[in-house]
């Protein structure tokens, strides 16, 4: 298996003992493009494996290349402003779309590509509909509407997907720092 993303367990070797948490995963993502998955949460204590699970499950659906585009997402604890917030998010979930499409593998530490980059890869694979997405909420951006870029980068992973026929299963990492970040800002 291609490990897309760096999975923070460390060698992929370590993940083990994870067989039945997997395979109600598995049972689930399959489950997405017959519109019957609904959303899903990992509870549990601190330590015990949940960013590892979603990792893993990024990386199978990334080299299954199917139906279901995995998008993940660790949010941080920090301060950070509801502009800079949706710039992380809309630039990581593009990265790792076009990661999926070209497949090449993300960078180490897991950050998004540069805008740049991200760029000149949509346009290697010649896909002006994400071209022009990009475009608007780069406008976003350096207008400093942050409600609009916000709300847009909340949507590029419908947009993305539905090109394609395709669905995106969003996994947010530390989802209650977003939840703080989502109702402080706005």
């Amino acid at each position: 298996m291609i490990y897309a993303l760096k999975e923070r367990i460390g060698n992929p070797l370590l993940f083990c003992g994870r067989k039945q948490q997997m395979a109600l995963l598995m049972n689930w993502v399959d489950m997405i493009p017959k519109k019957g998955a609904k959303s899903r949460a990992l509870l549990g204590r601190r330590k015990c494996g949940k960013t590892a699970l979603m990792q893993r499950l990024f990386n199978i659906l990334w080299n299954q290349n199917g139906k279901v585009i995995p998008f993940y997402l660790e949010v941080q604890d920090a301060n950070q402003s509801l502009l800079a917030f949706s710039d992380e998010y809309y630039r990581t979930f593009i990265s790792q779309y076009l990661s999926f499409k070209t497949r090449r593998i993300l960078p180490l530490n897991n950050r998004p590509w540069k805008w740049g980059d991200i760029i000149d890869m949509a346009r290697e694979i010649k896909n002006d509909s994400i071209l022009r997405h990009i475009d608007f909420f780069l406008e976003d951006l350096e207008k400093e509407r942050a409600e609009q870029a916000f709300k847009f980068a909340l949507t590029v992973q419908g947009e993305c997907a539905g090109l394609e026929n395709r669905f995106a299963l969003v996994m947010i990492d530390e989802i209650q720092f977003y939840f703080i970040i989502c109702n402080i800002l706005l």
